[in-house]
């Protein structure tokens, strides 16, 4: 079974989403379907943090942290949607190829494409 991590992001209690604990859910019953393991130390959680910047993002950069070491303890992270990991395209792009080399992709739970989807 891989391992894979799981990041959540709300920005806002307004916006027409779903909450986290739906989100987590989600990502949980993916992971189970699709052989992954998500155990609790990599579930990362941004509550009411706009994703036009990781810099704000704590728990974003703690999670690219472990993604960027030399033997990632993940190979996948795994999002309800490609916006809760960053609306920014251009640092989703960096980000993305960073993960990528280092052996970790992005993987979208609700959205049916791949990773190159977003460099297109």
């Amino acid at each position: 079974m891989k391992t894979a991590a799981a990041y959540i992001r709300v920005s806002d209690a307004r916006q027409d989403e779903y909450s986290p604990a739906s989100q987590l859910k989600l990502i949980k019953d993916y992971a189970t379907r699709n052989g992954y393991f998500v155990p609790e130390e990599f579930i990362f959680y941004d509550d009411g943090i706009s994703g036009t910047s990781t810099k704000k993002r704590t728990q974003f950069n703690n999670m690219i942290g472990f993604a960027k070491e030399k033997n990632p303890p993940f190979s996948a992270i795994l999002v309800w949607k490609f916006s809760r990991f960053a609306r920014n395209q251009e640092e989703s792009i960096v980000f993305k190829k960073m993960l990528k080399k280092n052996g970790v992709s992005v993987i979208s739970i609700s959205e049916p494409i791949g990773d190159h989807a977003f460099f297109s």
